[in-house]
């Protein structure tokens, strides 16, 4: 009878077993992957044109974008007139790029991206100032007439230069006030213009920098296309009545006191000139 019992017990298991498979008994079912935790093989964003992958950024990219001249704004940077910048003067000449300083109106007064010229403020030795110069003499005449075509040229306003004196060295000789199409900042718009020493560090172009003598290795990272910074001239005088000239060095700063007009070959030009953008 035990025996019978026990077979009994377990017929009826089984068929407790049976019946709960059938009917689709509480099953507790496996847990989900999360979604939060990555898998071992996720596939990457597919890039697009709006995102490229890294591997096809351009270093040399400059980060700024170059405008037209009738929506430029301060700190934009623009095109205009051509000059010889890329030290191969078998491709032509290169657009010349001008940072804006100020704009009034339908007249945008402009600088010169890069230093495109190395020489001499004045080339003899004989008492100077801007009105005087030899720079200013090529900048309205040899500068001119290669770096802008006659339409262009009739877009730039003459300016009345102020001859405005040291204010540490009152007693150097400003000269006279000029008319000018291109001329040289003078110590207070290099002070006013710029926000601060790293705004005025400069480069030369490739021409300049291949031909001229030995510039700083510091690069200006932000536009820079070679390895070079310059001095540059104001049109101040300096520190010694009609023999220096005020700069702005190779650290963005402004030396009042100057250097001789003599020196040449590692200062450079930054033309600046008011142009109707009308």
């Amino acid at each position: 009878m035990r025996n019978t019992g026990r077979i009994l017990a377990f017929l009826l298991a089984a068929v407790l077993v049976l019946a709960l498979c059938a009917c689709g008994g509480n099953v507790v079912p496996a847990p989900e992957e999360s979604k939060d935790e990555p898998s071992g093989q996720a596939e990457s964003p597919a890039a697009s044109e709006e995102n490229p992958p890294a591997s096809q950024a351009d270093p040399e990219e400059p980060p700024y974008t170059v405008v037209s001249l009738k929506d430029a704004a301060v700190g934009d940077v623009i095109v205009f007139g051509s000059y010889e910048q890329d030290n191969n003067d078998a491709n032509g000449k290169e657009p010349l790029e001008w940072l804006v300083l100020a704009r009034d109106g339908n007249s945008v007064f402009a600088i010169t991206l890069y230093a495109v010229e190395y020489m001499q403020f004045h080339s003899s030795l004989e008492k100077v100032t801007w009105e005087t110069s030899a720079v200013r003499a090529w900048l309205n005449g040899d500068f001119l007439h290669a770096a802008f075509s006659g339409e262009e040229a009739g877009k730039i306003l003459t300016t009345t230069v102020a001859a405005l004196p040291n204010p540490d060295y009152p007693n150097s000789k400003a000269g006279n006030d000029t008319e000018d199409k291109l001329f040289l900042l003078s110590l207070q718009e290099a002070q006013q213009y710029f926000a601060d020493n790293q705004s005025r560090i400069c480069a030369p172009t490739e021409t300049v920098a291949a031909r001229a003598g030995v510039f700083a290795h510091t690069r200006k990272t932000w536009y820079s296309s070679n390895d070079y910074i310059c001095d540059w001239w104001l049109r101040s005088p300096g520190m010694y009545k009609d023999l220096y000239v005020s700069y702005v060095n190779h650290s963005g700063s402004i030396s009042g006191g100057g250097q001789v007009y003599l020196t040449g070959t590692d200062f450079c030009v930054r033309p600046a000139m008011w142009i109707n953008a009308g």
